[in-house]
């Protein structure tokens, strides 16, 4: 199969295939298996960009055998912007939920009782979810502290 792109569609390709690629890659350490697929088809893709006008915004590496943005390109890469609307829309939400998750585990075990999936547990965990997002989109983090206790000695 063979697909012709324009140059502007090609370089929308690229934007989409880098946002991807944050998603899928970005927070490995090392190359994961399952994630090779992912690069192979990237490298694949951005292989062409000299020819598509974009050869101000890749270099290769040969001893890489990869293909990286420029430093100049990633000051005003069009996914970056995506990417980061995208982290600020699920930060809220999920830091929401992820404290009211603890707090009504908390609250469950505080009464002798096992956090189970029945609705009246829902609804509270619900309630608790939306008490965090009420504070989060009036007061940001400004509320927020982290308690450390002291480290245990070991002897």
């Amino acid at each position: 199969m063979k697909i012709n792109f324009t140059k502007k569609e090609y370089q929308t390709l690229v934007e989409m295939l880098l946002t991807a690629d944050w998603i899928i890659r970005s927070h490995e350490e090392e190359p994961r298996e399952e994630t090779e697929p992912h690069g192979a088809l990237r490298k694949k893709v951005i292989a062409h960009f000299k020819e598509m006008g974009m050869e101000g915004d890749f270099r290769y590496d040969p001893q890489a055998d990869e293909y990286f943005e420029t430093s100049e390109y990633e000051a005003r890469a069009p996914h970056m912007q995506f990417i980061d609307a995208y982290e600020e829309a699920s930060f809220w939400p999920r830091l929401a939920e992820k404290l009211a998750a603890r707090d009504f585990a908390a609250e469950v075990r505080a009464r002798g009782e096992r956090v189970g999936s029945d609705v009246e547990g829902l609804v509270d965990l619900f309630e608790i979810t939306a008490r965090y997002e009420d504070e989060f989109a009036e007061h940001g983090l400004d509320n927020v502290q982290v308690v450390s206790e002291p480290t245990a000695r070991m002897h």
